[in-house]
């Protein structure tokens, strides 16, 4: 291994024990109230060394964010390889992976003690990485929606994450696979059909 290869574990290393130190105290307390201090002491790491990687806490939080966005972005990524019927879709499925390997840190930042932007950040991700295709398909076909795009966008990206904070608070009861196949059924059919009350339910104005 070369001097720079060790070098970057070395501060990947550093990162996550300062990541999982903040995940400890954010589970705690409020955000605004962590000090640096307290972060490189739940870390047992010095003051110096955060602040050899990070110029303050927010800049700190804000670079975890993006690592582990990033890191996520990397392992839902398409493969060229591998055939766009698969069931449950790649993505799908590795994304409840992911959120599964980083349960700690996802439940606490999806949470009411977690930070809005993490939301908001991993919405974008879900609808451009995660459902692109098909947001694609609907952005083309928009004269035929009978709902308007946006809001049909927002109901299927944010049901995802909906489903996700309720599988993190359930202590993952289901699998990935399993969690990845239900929503598929559930995006692709429509609550109503999946529970089996499309000819019990009459709602209003529809024909």
């Amino acid at each position: 291994m070369s001097n720079h290869q060790h070098v970057d574990r070395r501060i990947k290393r550093t990162s996550r024990f300062l990541r999982d130190a903040f995940i400890e105290l954010l589970k705690e307390k409020d955000v605004n109230s962590i000090t640096v201090q307290e972060i490189a002491d739940r870390a047992d790491l010095t003051r110096a060394t955060f602040y050899l990687h990070y110029k303050n806490k927010q800049h700190f939080i804000s670079q975890s964010m993006e690592d582990m966005l990033n890191e996520l972005i990397e392992r839902v990524k398409p493969d060229l390889s591998e055939s766009d019927t698969m069931y449950p879709p790649p993505s799908f499925l590795s994304l409840f992976e992911f959120i599964q390997e980083h349960a700690d840190y996802f439940e606490v930042m999806l949470s009411d003690r977690g930070l809005p932007q993490f939301r908001s950040s991993l919405l974008k991700i879900v609808q451009k990485r995660i459902y692109g295709e098909l947001l694609s398909s609907i952005a083309e076909s928009e004269e035929r929606l009978t709902v308007p795009k946006d809001i049909l966008i927002s109901y299927i990206t944010s049901a995802h994450i909906g489903v996700i904070s309720t599988w993190l608070k359930s202590g993952m009861k289901f699998s990935p696979v399993y969690m990845a196949e239900q929503l598929t059924r559930l995006t692709m059919l429509g609550p109503i059909k999946v529970a089996g009350l499309e000819n019990k339910i009459k709602i209003p104005f529809v024909k």
